[in-house]
């Protein structure tokens, strides 16, 4: 399993995010927690969202987050860094021919929409 963090290509503020471990050995059907760093290198509160994807595609089928911080917005305080799990196991119907899947997480800056009001008809 190989996991990999990625800014996408319109941030334009300053952040750091990366996997705890690069890699890991996993086991269909065992339960795993590893996690990822972000911290805010601004003097200014961000709100972050993770998307993330799977190589080979029919890998996801067989990947299951139990806990993950992509399922919810991330805000940080300017200066703010926090390690955030992940919780995820790896179905044991996997195709014996997928022997690694790689995990990618794409951050990005949400602050102005979450900023932005929305607007009732």
């Amino acid at each position: 399993m190989q996991f990999i963090a990625q800014l996408s290509k319109e941030m334009d503020v300053e952040v750091e995010f990366r996997p705890e471990t690069y890699t890991m050995k996993v086991h269909p059907g065992k339960t795993y927690v590893t996690r990822f760093y972000i911290k805010n290198k601004t003097d200014k509160p961000l709100v972050f969202q993770a998307v993330p994807s799977l190589a080979p595609g029919q890998s996801a089928l067989y990947f299951h987050k139990i806990e993950c911080f992509c399922f919810n917005q991330q805000p940080l305080a300017p200066g703010e860094a926090k390690w955030m799990p992940l919780r995820f196991f790896v179905d044991t119907a996997l195709q014996a021919e997928v022997h690694d899947i790689a995990l990618s997480y794409t951050l990005y800056d949400i602050t102005k929409k979450v900023a932005t009001p929305a607007v009732s008809s």
